[in-house]
């Protein structure tokens, strides 16, 4: 099989092909506790724009089609309301080190611009209490470029798409990693601790592999992350309480040539009494049908595709903003 070509260090290097290079995928979550399970799927386009002279580049995300969410009972009114309010992050460009890792939002400014009219928009069809409050939730997410940047850095997606895909992956093809990814609800992003190992050859279908494995290295305990606690309270109170148990693995397959992401699944597991899992599915949507027929055999098992035939049954939402009403 080909060999995988590397720079020093047997590094991997993003290579750009400005001015039009452009990805779109179809991103799908599931959510898995116990019995129920959730699902979250939208299209999404991610563009670059340029590049700070020795400091990062700007990637351009757009949503190209609705939030579905398979939930057994949404507030339609909530949901609509939180899908409107949404509109004013897209389109979102996010600053992103030459390694691949999400460094913040670069259009803070333009997205504040953009609220005005948004805030304006959403008051002419939505009227009463639960309005004026989640207007107010908004207004106070979008009061510093820390709190915006913040809630991408917390969002599944950014978190694990925008991560140091770009490194030098050394003699063995292996490095240690020390991550955190967000899938406790509404506290701080879990830690995990494990390895990320390149495959030096090329696949069968001539892309790139990356996987990464790992255990969770977090100082709270399942209780804490029950109760969506950001610090270790119950061991303060119980010093033999252990901490919380959990694993994941994610699959990246690299196009050859550019090195850009073509699929990506992870998966999350945490032990809080019963099984707790998260997925994340992203598949690029392709011109060529033969390639995507390969690229979806890869990522089918599970999968529902927004293949534009699909009419969904779910009500639209937005996420990650449905947390302004927990």
């Amino acid at each position: 099989m080909e060999q995988v070509e590397f720079t020093d260090r047997n590094a991997l290097k993003l290579q750009l092909k400005p001015p039009h290079f452009k990805r779109s995928y179809g991103v799908v979550y599931t959510y898995t506790s116990g019995s129920k399970e959730d699902t979250v799927k939208f299209d999404l386009d991610v563009t670059y724009v340029k590049t700070i002279i020795d400091r990062s580049r700007v990637f351009k995300l757009e949503r190209t089609s609705p939030v579905y969410v398979n939930d057994i009972a949404p507030d339609l009114v909530a949901d609509q309301l939180a899908y409107e309010c949404g509109k004013v992050f897209y389109p979102l460009q996010l600053e992103i080190g030459f390694d691949g890792s999400y460094i913040g939002v670069f259009n803070y400014q333009e997205i504040l611009s953009r609220w005005k009219d948004t805030r304006s928009s959403v008051e002419e069809y939505f009227k009463g209490e639960t309005t004026e409050k989640y207007l107010q939730l908004m207004e106070l997410s979008l009061s510093s470029q820390e709190k915006v940047d913040l809630i991408f850095r917390d969002e599944l997606f950014c978190s694990v798409f925008f991560s140091p895909v770009y490194r030098a992956y050394g003699e063995n093809f292996v490095v240690e990693t020390h991550s955190t990814f967000p899938i406790g609800g509404r506290c701080a992003p879990v830690k995990f601790k494990g390895i990320a190992e390149v495959n030096p050859l090329l696949n069968a279908a001539g892309h790139i592999e990356i996987h990464h494995s790992g255990e969770a290295d977090d100082e709270r305990t399942a209780g804490d992350l029950k109760e969506e606690q950001s610090f270790p309270i119950e061991r303060l109170m119980n010093p033999e309480a252990t901490p919380v148990r959990g694993d994941y693995t994610i699959r990246l397959v690299l196009e050859k040539e550019t090195r850009s992401i073509r699929s990506l699944v992870g998966r999350w597991k945490l032990e809080l009494g019963e099984v707790q899992e998260t997925e994340l599915r992203i598949f690029e949507w392709l011109e060529d049908e033969d390639q995507q027929e390969i690229l979806q055999e890869n990522v089918r098992k599970g999968m529902v595709f927004l293949d534009g035939n699909h009419e969904p049954r779910e009500k639209k939402i937005t996420n990650p903003f449905k947390f302004l009403w927990d």
